[in-house]
């Protein structure tokens, strides 16, 4: 059977050294060792690893950690910032070192934002064929369709995007505006807020309380908190993602 092939710069990426673009350039200058020898190739069979060395440091195996997060309005849930945006990466703690974010939030929403250190936690959780679930409270205004729960029985084709699998509950129902619970099992992009513009509803709330079995609860925002570690296997367990605890 063939090893699984890892990317070294990836590895290094992952210890929250530098990125991925930078630890190539380690690479090429010889500053990087495996099982203490140069190592300038770009990938290696993952199970051969006993140590890796950059600018003769040791770098250690991570623990799987995940953290909650509450993104506020107005912030955008990216590193890359245009014109007057700001990340909601500048409110997090500058002694977590590199992480990455579980799914988006745009700059109008706000609520939960998964983080975690483990890049494969993140994918898992994003790809839509795993179908976790994304739980949303929004507020829309206009005059709800006849019989609008029935939208969640139903495949939507919007602007040639297909939409399924959406769950649907009318919270509150006034005649100009109301509260609905959405469920989503793709989080395609702004994918409820084009949904609401196709039946002429104007969302002018959004809130993500749920990803999976991680709720937003009683996080304030801008708030951050990590998931203890019997609290996390467990809730991977539930989702199926296979942890094998320590990563590189």
């Amino acid at each position: 059977m063939k090893e699984k092939l890892v990317r070294i710069s990836k590895i290094i990426s992952h210890s929250g050294i530098c990125s991925r673009r930078d630890a190539e350039e380690l690479i090429k200058k010889g500053k990087v060792k495996i099982n203490g020898a140069i190592f300038k190739d770009f990938y290696i069979e993952i199970n051969s690893i006993k140590n890796v060395e950059v600018n003769k440091k040791i770098l250690r195996k991570q623990i799987t950690k995940l953290w909650c997060f509450y993104k506020p309005r107005g912030y955008v849930s990216s590193n890359k910032e245009q014109k007057n945006q700001i990340s909601f990466f500048n409110l997090i703690p500058k002694n977590i070192l590199r992480v990455v974010s579980v799914g988006r939030l745009d700059i109008q929403s706000e609520g939960l934002i998964l983080l975690t250190n483990n890049p494969s936690l993140s994918s898992f959780l994003e790809k839509p064929s795993n179908e976790i679930q994304r739980k949303y409270i929004i507020k829309v205004t206009g005059k709800l369709p006849k019989k609008f729960e029935m939208i969640s029985k139903k495949t939507l084709i919007i602007d040639g995007i297909i939409y399924k699998r959406l769950e649907l509950i009318i919270k509150k129902e006034y005649k100009n505006h109301s509260q609905l619970e959405i469920t989503l099992r793709e989080g395609k992009n702004r994918e409820i807020r084009k949904i609401m513009n196709y039946f002429k509803l104007k969302v002018q709330e959004l809130k993500r309380i749920s990803f999976g079995p991680f709720e937003l609860g009683s996080l304030k925002t801008g708030e951050l908190k990590i998931v203890e570690n019997k609290k996390l296997d467990k809730y991977l367990k539930l989702i199926g993602f296979v942890d094998e605890n320590h990563f590189w």
